[in-house]
């Protein structure tokens, strides 16, 4: 079981990631914007962070960035998300650092082949 935080200010991801976490065996801890999110993975630590690119005072960017510059916890996978994430967005966020880039509304297995790819327990 992995602990993976959710950063994500919209409530309907939330609930729809808590479930998806729960029938793949992980537990969820969850930020509601950047600034928390980056405090919770440095006292935590989680095994994966899920971030949504586009949140109102610190963006999934700049937690990206912050996460990547700080080498206690720079080798934590990161899985960006937006619902406007288009090729570009996606190439910006590999660029910077990003595991995976993956853009809303979900594919369901694809985001599950995602998350297990992040955490290394890719299944055949």
């Amino acid at each position: 079981m992995a602990r993976v935080l959710l950063i994500d200010d919209d409530q309907s991801n939330l609930e729809f990631m808590r479930q998806l976490l729960r029938m793949e065996g992980h537990e969820l801890l969850w930020a509601a914007d950047g600034e928390q999110g980056i405090a919770l993975v440095k006292e935590l630590r989680p095994e994966l962070i899920i971030c949504d690119v586009i949140m109102p005072h610190l963006g999934g960017y700049a937690v990206l960035e912050t996460v990547r510059a700080d080498p206690r916890l720079s080798a934590i996978p990161v899985l960006l998300f937006s619902a406007a994430m288009g090729e570009e967005g996606r190439a910006m966020g590999l660029r910077r650092g990003a595991t995976e880039v993956m853009a809303k509304p979900f594919d369901l297995e694809q985001l599950r082949a995602a998350i297990r790819r992040c955490l290394g327990q890719e299944r055949q």
